[in-house]
């Protein structure tokens, strides 16, 4: 039940490497649309479409965040997480994810993910891959920019280096802390625009009182982020 529920949250964690950061990137995308005019105000008579237009209402339909973060790439650009979860009780769980674009058209795209359990899942029957497919449209309503985010989240945002297959670069990132079935909870996630599915590092904490129940992390360690051609 360990097992099953570690290489669930593989998948969690880096299988759909968009989805991970998906919050942080819905978030700025929504900040960035709310700051063409607050909310209720109409625009002025007169006023420019797109740049002094009211922002959309819930049913309106937006770019996807986590389809753009995929659509530059070609198909077949991939990005590799290595991930470490650890559980209360002291056991490890070492799976290794790649998120590969299959297919991709203006309309929506496609990822897959593939887990791999590390060998202390193997030695206890866990399976050997894993496999999902997600799919990313290229618009999504207005009112799913905010869905799922927690009540009583707390947000910090900045900006640190990160290690990406093996090169330091500067990533963005997005500290949420909440409460969830009596435990704190604080993620954070680092995003890097040339990583393919932007999420370059995650890090899940979990604990009951101060003592903790469960920690996971993913990294970027290899990428392929070959991107389409320009037409001519």
């Amino acid at each position: 039940m360990r097992i099953a529920m570690a290489l669930l949250i593989s998948m969690t964690l880096s299988g759909v490497a968009s989805a991970q950061s998906t919050d942080m990137l819905n978030k700025a995308a929504k900040g960035a649309i709310d700051a063409v005019l607050p909310p209720g105000e109409k625009p002025a008579e007169g006023a420019r479409p797109g740049k002094d237009a009211a922002p959309p209402k819930p049913g309106d339909m937006v770019s996807n965040p986590a389809y753009e973060a995929w659509a530059p790439y070609a198909v077949g650009a991939s990005v590799t997480i290595a991930e470490r979860i650890e559980f209360e009780d002291g056991s490890v769980v070492i799976p290794v994810t790649t998120s590969k674009l299959v297919s991709k058209s203006a309309d929506r795209l496609t990822v897959e993910s593939v887990s791999v359990a590390g060998a202390a899942a193997k030695h206890l029957g866990a399976a050997e891959e894993t496999k999902s497919l997600a799919e990313y449209p290229a618009k999504i309503k207005y009112g799913e920019l905010e869905a799922g985010r927690m009540a009583d989240a707390r947000v910090t945002e900045g900006k640190e280096l990160v290690d990406v297959a093996g090169k330091e670069v500067e990533a963005s990132f997005v500290e949420t802390r909440y409460t969830a079935g009596g435990e704190t909870v604080v993620e954070k996630v680092w995003n890097v625009a040339d990583v393919p599915g932007h999420m370059a590092k995650k890090t899940v904490t979990k604990k009951k009182g101060e003592k903790t129940s469960h920690s996971a992390s993913a990294q970027v360690k290899k990428l392929d982020a070959k991107k389409e051609a320009a037409s001519k």
